[in-house]
């Protein structure tokens, strides 16, 4: 009878175990474009290090293909104009560059903020 409770029991918990995996779902990340904001301002005032340079652009903005074209904009501004140093991430006409991008978002915002 032991045996019976016991195998009963251990088959309970490895359903619910295995339940429990089937219904997690993946977290997902989703920067919007206020975050992106912030990070761009971050980097362009040098307050940002290399860490969240990355984060800002190493996620490809699938649910916001504007968003994802300024994105693609900032890696070909890095790959001419990056230097890494402290505090500055950019030279200064990259810094002058990721502005603009700065500006064409926020016109972007303000235009959907209209709609």
């Amino acid at each position: 009878m032991q045996i019976v409770v016991t195998a009963g029991l251990s088959f309970l918990i490895f359903a619910l175990i295995i339940w429990g995996f089937m219904h997690m779902r993946t977290p997902r990340f989703r920067m919007d474009r206020a975050h992106f904001l912030r990070g761009l301002e971050e980097v362009i005032t040098g307050q940002a290090d290399d860490n969240q340079w990355r984060v800002l652009i190493g996620y490809p903005m699938r649910h916001d293909p504007e968003l994802e074209r300024l994105r693609q904009e900032c890696l070909a501004i890095e790959e001419e104009e990056y230097t890494g140093g402290t505090p500055y991430l950019f030279t200064e006409a990259g810094i002058e560059r990721l502005s603009a991008v700065r500006h064409r978002l926020l016109q972007l915002t303000e235009k959907n903020n209209e709609h």
